[in-house]
């Protein structure tokens, strides 16, 4: 061996070992920002003086920082429109720190930002935490499924998918760490997504928002999803959890301590034993399964810089026994998706927050039923760029744009009428790529006291799309105003306009039209919020939402944006403490909703119009360990197209469906009951554990998910919704 190579081996170990020295004499630093009223403060820049040590605090006011102990530690805290914070540190105060920020002139007010949202941020909307998730009944521990919960999503069937206020699911965008998701679920088949994509452990915070959303969100029509994942861990953890149903392993590993981390959440799904033990599996040639892995290496290279990189990847599988009026055959459905993204975040230009994404997202589906055979692939590439500045203690600019350029991939074959499915029934041939590229651009002020009026705030912005592919732009403009009528009270009235382009399978040369617009809606919503106390609250909200350029089929030229239609209702959640020291929330909608478009010729009730919606969560713990909960749903049956007879044709040897009026008639009333006993313990001092059982629709009441027709449709009978029967479900999670 040289002396060069002996010198560098030396010299890299000196350096490795200098590093482990330093990594185990540092101290942790960390505490929280508040301003002078207790709320927290985001984006604060906290370092210690005279140091390069130093975080900037996340959106719940949090930092967290490791530095090597001196004989004086002064900590620095500074925001512009506050007082700089500077204070020394004992050693033994060196975490949990409370900081509070006096303003220069006035506090900051939180400007009203959206009409109608519910957040894991107290500041931003009705909260929703990750134990709310993790604890709901019936909700699998899955972000969506608990959302379902909430007021202003429709309970249309046990799928994951968010119906919002009488949209189709599509019509709502989710969005991870600035990435677009266009595919979010597991089971994507005629059954819906059972659950999403993301592991529920990943998620550091959510904003999700039902209408009347600010000009940072474009391209989506009824709602917004907005979801971050955590940070760089601070301590090494491992989480393992099985149960009938899913095995999962989760791990937060410190690779450089408050530099460099890396987390990683896996999760298998087989379904074979829960359906086995509740007498289901008979009607799957392939129970439903799934698998996905959600990782994120994390690199902070300064006080406030971070660089994230994070992937889903995700893939689901099932075969399920069809029984039709042509013919019985089994639909097998499998679907792969995967995420790729790198978020850039720091600080800009003094008391600026600038947050970028570059993201790859891949979604491959394939389909077979008789002579239904295909395989779509959509795919995308896109940037995307947020920037947030204050400028006073009351003036507050959002702006940012996005490229995005998307492929969506049709192969295969379809039935040409939707009543033969079998294999050698006529078919349509595809074998077509949809291209589409929209630029997208957002500009925004929220101002407190707006003109000197106390106890006002206000938000407007524009947004503005093009689309490349039909040369087509639009300008959205949006505005909220609130108006805190007292301390525990405030009024909020939202409104905008919002566009999102159709899918691509509506631009295809076979049986679409390339010359759409982009569909059309105008929000307005007026809800009221009360406080209560420090974790009781309540909301009521009424909404409108105006229709227009919906997409109508037409003989000639297969689609025109003809349609349109009108969304109105009313909300109402109260969220805490119930009677007899229950914790939960009840909730109820109201909704009336209509649209002319597709096949309907005229103004016919939506699909998704669930006119009264009833939910109830409640948890009593009656011991340290022990926790009891349910989960109670009451909601209309949903409309459908009645079959009233049939035709025979000879030449195929087959009945042709005779249907009633569009959407004339409606499944039975749903109910559903989950039943969830959870005990928390800590085994052998060292592993905290969770062992639960949980029966959903106890009560085994029948749910209708659709009806199947005799072969001449003289008669009819009801299929069961598969994932809403008595199922009992037992699991554990172990934390170390």
């Amino acid at each position: 061996m040289n002396q060069s190579r002996i010198t560098y081996i030396i010299l890299l170990l000196q350096i490795t070992f200098s590093v482990l020295v330093s990594a185990q004499s540092k101290i942790k630093i960390s505490g929280t920002i508040y301003d002078n009223t207790g709320n927290p403060l985001p984006y604060v820049n906290v370092y210690i003086k005279n140091s390069l040590d130093g975080a900037m605090s996340d959106e719940k006011g949090d930092f967290n920082f490791k530095t090597n102990p001196g004989s004086e530690i002064i900590l620095i805290a500074s925001m512009i429109g506050f007082e700089t914070f500077e204070e020394k540190i004992e050693p033994t105060e060196k975490e949990n720190i409370k900081v509070a920020l006096e303003p220069k002139v006035i506090e900051f007010e939180e400007t009203v930002v959206t009409g109608s949202s519910f957040s894991s941020v107290k500041e931003k909307g009705l909260v929703v935490s990750q134990m709310d998730v993790y604890t709901t009944p019936g909700g699998t521990g899955d972000v969506f499924q608990t959302l379902k919960t909430l007021p202003g999503i429709t309970q249309v069937s046990e799928s994951a998918e968010l119906y919002v206020r009488g949209g189709d699911p599509h019509e709502t965008i989710t969005i991870i760490d600035q990435a677009s998701v266009y595919h979010p679920y597991t089971y994507e088949s005629s059954y819906g997504g059972l659950f999403s994509n993301l592991n529920t452990a990943a998620v550091d915070g959510l904003y999700f928002s039902s209408g009347g959303f600010s000009a940072k969100y474009g391209n989506a029509l009824s709602g917004v999803l907005d979801i971050k994942t955590k940070d760089e861990p601070e301590n090494l953890y491992f989480n393992i959890g099985f149960s009938m149903a899913h095995a999962t392993v989760n791990a937060d590993i410190p690779i450089i301590d408050n530099s460099i981390g890396l987390r990683f959440y896996s999760q298998q799904s087989f379904t074979k034993p829960l359906m086995w033990l509740n007498g289901t599996d008979d009607e799957f040639s392939q129970t439903p399964r799934a698998r996905n892995i959600s990782t994120s290496l994390l690199l902070k290279y300064s006080n406030t810089g971070r660089i994230k990189i994070s992937g889903i990847f995700a893939e689901d599988a099932q075969g399920v026994d069809i029984n039709r009026a042509e013919f019985d055959g089994t639909f097998s459905g499998n679907t792969n998706n995967r995420l790729i993204n790198i978020q850039h975040t720091d600080l800009l230009l003094k008391n600026g927050l600038i947050k970028t994404s570059l993201s790859y997202s891949s979604h491959i589906n394939k389909w077979h039923l008789g002579s239904l055979n295909i395989k779509m692939k959509d795919s995308y590439y896109k940037i995307r760029s947020d920037y947030e500045k204050t400028f006073t203690s009351r003036l507050k600019l959002l702006a940012g744009f996005e490229i995005e350029n998307r492929e969506e991939q049709f192969i295969g074959s379809i039935p040409q009428e939707d009543f033969n499915m079998r294999a050698d029934a006529p078919i349509n041939i595809f074998d077509e790529s949809v291209k589409n590229n929209r630029y997208g651009i957002y500009s925004e002020f929220e101002i407190a006291r707006p003109l000197g009026m106390d106890d006002f705030s206000l938000s407007a912005g524009i947004r503005s799309d093009y689309f490349s592919r039909t040369d087509q732009y639009w300008f959205d403009p949006r505005f909220s105003l609130g108006y805190k009528i007292s301390y525990k009270s405030t009024a909020k009235l939202g409104a905008g306009i919002f566009h999102q382009l159709l899918s691509s399978e509506y631009y295809r040369n076979v049986d679409g039209n390339k010359k759409l617009e982009p569909m059309k809606a105008s929000h307005l919503v007026l809800s009221f919020d009360h406080k209560l106390s420090e974790n009781n609250s309540f909301r009521m909200e009424s909404y409108y939402k105006d229709y227009s350029s919906l997409p109508l089929e037409d003989s000639l030229l297969n689609y025109t944006n003809n349609g349109n239609g009108y969304a109105y209702g009313f909300d109402f959640i109260y969220k805490g403490k119930l009677p007899f020291d229950i914790d939960g929330w009840i909730s109820y909608g109201y909704i009336s909703t209509k649209r002319k478009w597709l096949d309907f010729t005229k103004l016919t009730r939506s699909s998704f119009d669930i006119t009264h919606q009833i939910s109830l969560v409640a948890k009593y713990k009656f011991s340290v360990m022990w926790q009891i909960g349910i989960n109670y749903k009451l909601a209309s049956g949903r409309p459908y197209t009645p079959v009233t007879s049939g035709k025979f044709y000879s030449d195929t040897n087959i009945y042709k469906p005779i249907y009633g009026l569009k959407n004339s008639d409606r499944y039975p009333v749903y109910q559903r009951l989950d039943l969830r006993l959870t005990y928390f313990n800590q085994l052998f001092n060292k592993f905290f554990t969770v062992l639960y059982i949980e029966a959903l629709n106890i009560l085994d009441i029948r749910n209708i998910h659709e009806y199947t027709y005799s072969e001449d449709y003289s008669s009819r009978s009801e299929v069961e919704s598969y994932f809403g029967r008595r199922t009992i479900v037992a699991g554990t999670q172990i934390s170390f």
